[in-house]
């Protein structure tokens, strides 16, 4: 039976020991190179004044509204569905497709407000998905303009055909390392990622039988170890080979890292539904309940004075309306303009606690609230992250099955929402796999170095073990072990 065991473990590894130093390495990479994305700031850095106009002619209602500088004229941009579309300003028409003239022409602007100086455009094209848009945020917008510009950095900028907005940067230097890093880590070839279905099988799979193979050499390491009655040889391993005599020895040492780590990527696939929970039907239910009741179109109306602006954002709270004003270089704020003719007034610190609170409980109107406060540093499940940072303070609401909801009031927008399910996620996924266990979470250096430490240690194992795989295609004869009596 050991033989077969053996022989499982040897042929998985050489099938899939490449693909696991790639994944470890590629997990290196991602530790400290974020995939490509267009910041909050690089974007609000991008938009154009808002200019004040005579008459603004506001669309009807929409599952999202925007208004933007855009060609020298006010834009509306309306997300209806899985659709957004261009309205202009003051016409109140809906806005044809941007050509190829008018799309240089808002790259051009684009570039050079991110850059700070005109950029020569080398090249553009229209296409439905690339690899760096392969993922799913970018389908209310296809097909994209990409359009490439003169510079040292090599930047790419993605602008939505039907909306003229910029969804995307990237530079040489991020393309670069993300081949190595993200597109690796994933298997997010473009090919293979614009078919999910199939996606998700061979990741499930591949990360599945990688976690197999690792938890078969963890108990064929152990079968074969010898601590009390040792070898001839003295040593606690068999084998007389130094490859060999590494992989069995950096098995025992850093399987069990590995074993994890591979056990949480499969999880990450939700292999037979987990970790279920209420889904996006529940989430879907629960944002309507935010939003509160549907909105006459009259019932937005515009700030008069748009100074200072670059993009006003139509939000629904409890059936109230609100603007989300954002500015070039400062934090955005909260306007309500209900019961004023002219002015937007201010909310400085955003919603109150008293309409967070009341918020809050109508997510989940069927359960009681057991505490509601202010949460103003990270706790186990609201914390940050190098490339995925968090506001505070928010609102933090548990309720009676142990749910929690994490409230922006800046944004009035749910930062967090954690289940049953979640909560399972946060430890066996993100705990497991990367290693944001607190107290370590909010500390970088100490967190990162646990990381490499561990990855080095299971990529001297993966590395030992294709070496011995190669061997063994190449048809090598393997060197006979010491005795072990």
């Amino acid at each position: 039976m050991w033989r077969y065991f053996h022989l499982i473990h040897r042929w998985a590894g050489i099938s899939l020991g490449l693909l696991v130093l790639l994944w470890l390495l590629s997990g290196l990479v991602m530790l400290f190179v974020a995939r490509p994305e267009l910041s909050g700031a690089e974007r609000q850095r991008s938009l154009a004044p808002l200019q004040a106009s005579a008459v603004l002619k506001l669309p009807g209602s929409a599952d999202g509204l925007r208004l933007q500088q855009q060609l020298g004229r006010p834009v509306f941009l309306l997300q209806t569905g899985k659709v957004v579309q261009a309205v202009d300003g003051l016409s109140g028409q809906p806005r044809a497709p941007l050509d190829e003239a008018q799309a240089r022409q808002l790259a051009a602007e684009y570039a050079e407000r991110l850059t700070g100086g005109p950029l020569r455009i080398s090249g553009l094209e229209l296409l439905a998905r690339d690899q760096w848009t392969v993922y799913g945020r970018f389908d209310a917008q296809r097909p994209l303009y990409r359009v490439e510009l003169d510079g040292a950095a090599g930047l790419e900028l993605y602008i939505g055909q039907r909306s003229g907005e910029l969804l995307l940067d990237t530079t040489r230097w991020e393309r670069g390392w993300n081949w190595l890093g993200s597109v690796t880590h994933w298997l997010y070839f473009t090919p293979l990622r614009a078919r999910p279905a199939l996606w998700r099988q061979v990741v499930l799979w591949s990360s599945g039988v990688a976690f197999a193979m690792c938890a078969l050499g963890a108990v064929l390491g152990l079968q074969r170890l010898r601590l009390r009655r040792r070898y001839a040889s003295g040593s606690v391993s068999p084998y007389r080979e130094r490859w060999r005599r590494w992989h069995h020895l950096l098995g025992l040492g850093g399987g069990l890292f590995l074993l994890t780590w591979l056990f949480s990527g499969w999880l990450s696939m939700g292999p037979g539904g987990w970790p279920g929970g209420g889904g996006g039907g529940a989430a879907a239910q629960q944002q309507q309940r935010w939003r509160g009741a549907e909105l006459r179109p009259e019932a937005w109306t515009l700030p008069a004075d748009l100074s200072g602006m670059v993009e006003l954002a139509g939000l629904r709270f409890q059936g109230r309306p609100l603007w989300l004003a954002s500015a070039a270089a400062a934090p955005s704020r909260l306007l309500s303009t209900q019961g004023q003719n002219t002015q937007g007034q201010v909310l400085p610190g955003g919603l109150s606690e008293a309409e967070l609170l009341a918020a809050g409980q109508a997510l989940r109107p069927e359960l009681t609230v057991r505490a509601a406060a202010w949460l103003h540093q990270a706790d186990s499940y609201y914390y940050p992250l190098r490339h995925h940072p968090r506001e505070f303070p928010v609102y933090r609401v548990e309720f009676s099955d142990d749910s929690l909801y994490y409230l922006d009031p800046r944004l009035a927008r749910v930062a967090l929402r954690l289940d049953a399910a979640g909560r399972w996620s946060r430890w066996l996924f993100d705990g497991l796999h990367k290693f944001d266990f607190p107290p370590i979470a909010t500390h970088g250096l100490a967190r990162d170095g646990l990381i490499i430490a561990l990855s080095l240690l299971g990529l001297a194992l993966a590395a030992a073990g294709s070496l011995l795989g190669w061997r063994r295609l190449r048809g090598k004869p393997p060197l006979k072990k010491r005795s072990s009596t």
